[in-house]
């Protein structure tokens, strides 16, 4: 069996990536979205070099913040340098906007594949991939339009879904508080704009954190807060993360709603790894929020999975992930499981920290050939 899958990687991907042509195609879609469409096209003075094998790659991006500026994603020419040398077609495009933007990046990822096919034909293939928050794009999109596509690749994903993420950014932040009062400005129910992440949130959480430190423990053992981490370095870095999340991403959820309260704690117990006397402390004195119900709305429109899976589907992440954290995976393998989809899903997970600039090259170009081996040859991959 590894002789023949060494075969099949031989002739899919070649032996040796060599130098390429692309044909590059830039321009815009939608009210200010950008757009890149890499096709490979043939070397003649290049013999490894190979041209369009008629499939290709559309990928969405992951979370930029509201403060950045709109433009093509840097991880577009990660994947154009690994899969254009080997005949993969890459389409890659901001989105109209940033911040938690799973609405418009649909809806841009989805013209985007109508781009490519009015310039180039149809694939006859199309491989949907996302990280991070394009992961939850990718998801929406392959159960909304099962028949566009032949595999999906996710790096990283937040494939619990946004209310599960928006949930945990919070709760995190409510803990904080409780252990850290007045540390930080605004609240877990309703996040201040114009907050600056490093003066207003990193320095003073930090600083709590090192004055006190069995706050990171109490927080990490409590079960609505699983902040991912094996060393009290790892925990701290973790909960800042989930607070710089709260933070950035709370004033961002849509243009109509943004600033509006999406956090509902009003109901929830809090359990965990604690003793009985600690935890009936926290339940008893943790700030209680009620959400607009029309922004609860929004975050199970965008998106909540339905686990509704039909195509081969490979995720890969890491174990310790302070922004995408393992419940993430759990919660989708179990929506999968529960749709009667497990076969077509395999997880991966590296034994490391961070989220998905951590990831190597070689670790994402390997999960997808096993990808396309998977579609094209049925030889599903091991997890």
């Amino acid at each position: 069996m590894r002789v023949r899958i060494i075969a099949l990687l031989v002739i899919l991907f070649g032996l040796t990536g060599g130098a390429y042509a692309d044909q590059v195609v830039d321009g815009g879609i939608g009210p200010g979205a950008l757009y890149r469409i890499v096709v490979p096209t043939d070397d003649p003075a290049d013999p490894y070099d190979a041209p369009w094998n008629g499939n290709l790659l559309l990928y969405a991006h992951g979370f930029v913040s509201a403060l950045e500026p709109v433009a093509l994603p840097p991880d577009g020419d990660l994947l154009v340098s690994l899969f254009a040398p080997y005949g993969y077609a890459v389409a890659v495009s901001s989105f109209s906007e940033n911040g938690w933007a799973v609405k418009d990046g649909a809806q841009r990822t989805q013209q985007l594949l109508g781009v490519f096919t009015s310039k180039f034909g149809a694939p006859s293939r199309i491989y949907i991939g996302g990280g991070s928050m394009g992961g939850l794009i990718a998801i929406k999109l392959a159960e909304e339009h099962p028949n566009w596509f032949d595999g999906m690749l996710l790096a990283c994903p937040v494939s619990g879904g946004a209310r599960a993420q928006a949930d945990y950014q919070a709760n995190v932040r409510a803990v904080f508080d409780l252990l850290y009062p007045g540390v930080l400005p605004g609240n877990a129910g309703k996040a201040l704009a114009g907050v600056d992440p490093t003066t207003d949130i990193v320095g003073p959480a930090t600083a709590a954190m090192l004055a006190y430190p069995p706050g990171v423990a109490v927080i990490a053992a409590v079960a609505q807060t699983p902040v991912p981490g094996s060393s009290s370095i790892e925990l701290g870095q973790s909960i800042l993360a989930a607070l710089l999340g709260h933070a950035s991403t709370a004033p961002d959820q849509s243009p109509q709603l943004r600033g509006k309260p999406y956090f509902d704690n009003h109901d929830v117990v809090y359990t965990g790894g604690l003793p009985s006397v600690v935890l009936a402390s926290i339940n008893a004195a943790i700030g209680r929020f009620d959400a607009v119900p029309s922004v609860l709305n929004y975050l199970e429109h965008y998106y909540e999975p339905t686990g509704g899976l039909e195509i081969p589907t490979l995720t890969l992440s890491l174990s310790r992930d302070p922004v995408a954290p393992g419940f993430h995976r759990t919660l989708y393998a179990s929506l999968v499981a529960a749709a009667g989809g497990s076969d077509h899903l395999v997880q991966r997970t590296v034994d490391r920290y961070g989220h998905c600039d951590q990831l190597l090259p070689e670790e994402i170009a390997t999960a997808f050939k096993d990808l396309v081996l998977w579609v094209e040859y049925g030889v599903k991959p091991a997890p």
